[in-house]
């Protein structure tokens, strides 16, 4: 157990052992950190032993100080998970202000770990637990800003624990949380002030840039490396030369048998640059679940169940660039610059052309997961079966058939398989542009599509991903002329038809989007992607009664989708039948409504609903994950009861502002 010898005196004001704070009884010291001593304390009233971390007595008239502890256990009782230290109460004791929180028996991470680092399986372990707490933290806007072997505890049984969070803050992005309480956190990081240990502190925080949640993890990737080789990756005999080598110096090679999956994790979460490494908690618990999955051992097991519910393609506001591609692609026929290889395994090939059958033809995604699932325990190796496996787990979230945003971290993992074991994989690349553009990592997204285009001018989703990118720019012209192109080269492609009219709309010509997804549902009048682009047309038009139409075609396919019901609750929005259309966006809706590509849609919704605070509240997350359509905002006429507001005009000026310095920056 992490503990000391109790003392006989107090020290600085603090209680001495025998004491009683409140109603807790000090027993013994555990350790103390800059603000304060942690205790062994006995809880008097539900009699249960506790850790009690009592703040300095000479910083209590330091207001920052408390509010820094106020915030510690407000952020920290919000966590409620097995790999999180659990905050009991907060409170305050003749001047003595105190968190008592849950007593964690074992010993510091940092103890456990031997000079050479542990063995493989206890690095995945404990590397998984951990991770497993920051996506926890993470989806909860919660960053710990000071993860480090030593706030991490091992219990006899094995079991970790992540503890203070006293100094975590809650980011700008975040997606819950009030903006009154941002400000307040946010004054509390002075400018110039790090805070962390040096050692795990990330570049960007040394160079004074707020914490979010790619900060965690790149002290993870410390502390993974940490974990594997008993030492720490960035080192110096000064603050200079330690500071230096964080910026500047690649991380040490691992060794060999760390194995290739898990150095690659680990170099991922230190990359230099912020973008390049997983994102969030999530994203790095999918990919030590990848690498310490068994290895697939062939005809063994039968594959993994999968629902047998039919897959109709929806689609709601702009979120057709992304979901145009899929068929399209498919029934694409030309040469390619590229063969993606084929398994060894004839029966996997021949699960791999079922899977293709299933999602060109009769549009079913659950059986074509299956049959690649097949395909992958044949051949585990098989890397474009890997790609379109990896890229159907986006398409559940692209879909509408589900909100668990934890699909894209797992289709990134997929998708990194694949070009493991074919880096050539345009498929794959394609995939990659779509997940990050999900994520919000819009940037990556134009890097993925090109790298397809470059390896394969036949990949369609190459140049339609790059179209989603120049659209959520604003750059309507340049997507036009990646997607005009895809109609020369052949008129049935419909992903291009819809994803042309779409921009249509959103640059003032509705009647002529009308035109463009009426022909597609003149050569297949089920077509769900073109019914829901029709509806939004006739929406922009004001044609109420067209774009109920259109709707009711669309739900009649497939009523509870996510795409489906968000659309259907903006329509009721726009017939004047607010409670209907309240109860429609239920919270399983609004969940799906944070994402990338239909945020805006929500922000219509409470517009049109007269709420302006909410409408502009998802108004500014839609710019903040990445969507920058300034003159869009400004004629979209379901938009018009927030278009007058100074918070508008603000949001405007500042995406202007930011495509003016991105323009002068490439210059």
């Amino acid at each position: 157990m992490f503990s000391v010898a109790p003392r006989e005196s107090s020290v600085e004001g603090f209680p001495i052992i025998g004491q009683t704070i409140s109603h807790y009884q000090i027993t013994e010291k555990l350790g103390e950190g800059g603000m304060g001593v942690v205790y062994r304390a006995e809880d008097t009233r539900l009699k249960r032993k506790v850790a009690l971390k009592v703040i300095r007595e000479g910083m209590l008239a330091d207001s920052a100080a408390r509010a820094r502890l106020l915030r510690e256990a407000q952020m920290a009782s919000a966590l409620n998970h097995p790999n999180v230290c659990t905050v009991y109460e907060v409170g305050e004791s003749e001047g003595q202000a105190y968190i008592s929180m849950e007593l964690v028996e074992g010993q510091p991470l940092r103890s456990v770990i031997p000079a050479g680092g542990l063995p493989r399986d206890r690095v995945i372990s404990y590397g998984l637990q951990i991770a497993e707490a920051l996506a926890h933290s993470h989806d909860r806007g919660i960053v710990h800003r000071d993860l480090k072997s030593s706030n991490v505890m091992v219990t006899p049984e094995g079991r970790v624990k992540v503890l203070d969070f006293g100094l975590a803050k809650r980011p700008v992005d975040a997606p819950a949380g009030e903006e009154a309480e941002r400000t307040a956190t946010d004054t509390l990081t002075r400018a110039g002030v790090i805070v962390g240990t040096l050692s795990y502190v990330s570049p960007e925080a040394l160079r004074g840039e707020p914490a979010v949640a790619s900060t965690d993890i790149w002290s993870f990737g410390v502390l993974l490396y940490e974990l594997a080789t008993g030492r720490l990756p960035f080192q110096g005999e000064s603050l200079f030369d330690l500071t230096a080598a964080v910026l500047r110096e690649p991380a040490p090679e691992l060794p060999e048998e760390i194995g290739a999956g898990l150095t690659a994790v680990i170099h991922r979460c230190l990359a230099k640059h912020a973008a390049q490494r997983y994102q969030r908690g999530g994203e790095v618990r999918a990919a030590i679940e990848i690498i310490g999955r068994p290895p697939v051992v062939a005809e063994t097991e039968p594959s993994r169940p999968v629902s047998r519910r039919r897959w109709m393609w929806a689609a709601c506001g702009a979120l057709i660039f992304a979901a145009a591609t899929i068929v399209g692609i498919l029934k694409w026929q030309g040469p390619h610059r590229y063969a993606p290889p084929s398994s060894k395994v004839p029966e996997a090939n021949e699960y791999f052309q079922r899977a293709m059958l299933f999602l060109s033809t009769q549009q079913d995604l659950p059986r074509a997961r299956q049959m690649l699932e097949k395909a992958l325990d044949l051949d585990p190796r098989f890397a474009n079966a890997r790609a379109y496996y990896g890229f159907t787990h986006a398409l559940l979230i692209d879909s509408g058939q589900t909100n668990d945003t934890s699909w894209l971290y797992k289709a990134e993992e997929e998708l990194r398989r694949a070009l493991q074991d074919d880096p050539k994989s345009a498929r794959a690349h394609a995939s990659l542009a779509l997940v990050y553009f999900y994520q919000g990592r819009k940037e990556l997204t134009a890097l993925e599509a090109r790298k397809a285009i470059e390896l394969d001018p036949n990949e369609k989703d190459g140049p339609n991903f790059l179209a989603l990118y120049y659209t959520w720019n604003g750059e309507y012209e340049e997507s036009q002329a990646l997607l005009k192109p895809l109609l020369d080269s052949n008129p049935m492609f419909f992903p291009a038809r819809v994803n042309f009219g779409d921009n249509l709309r959103q640059t003032g010509d509705p009647a002529g989007s009308i035109r463009e997804q009426q022909k597609v549902l003149e050569q297949d009048p089920k077509n769900m992607l073109a019914m829901v682009s029709l509806a939004m047309a006739y929406q922009t038009k004001g044609d109420t009664a067209g774009a109920r139409e259109a709707l009711a075609r669309a739900r009649v396919l497939e009523p509870q989708n996510y795409q489906a019901r968000l659309l259907w609750a903006l329509q009721l929005a726009v017939e004047g039948r607010p409670a209907d259309a309240v109860r429609e966006m239920d919270s399983e809706v609004l969940k799906f409504g944070e994402l990338t590509t239909v945020v805006s849609n929500v922000a219509e919704f409470y517009a049109v609903l007269g709420d302006e605070t909410r409408s502009l509240d998802w108004l500014d997350r839609a710019v903040r994950a990445g969507d920058e359509r300034a003159d869009w905002f400004q004629r979209d006429p379901l938009l018009a009861n927030v278009q007058k507001e100074p918070r508008f005009r603000q949001i405007i000026d500042g995406i202007r502002y930011r495509r003016e310095q991105q323009a002068k920056s490439k210059r």
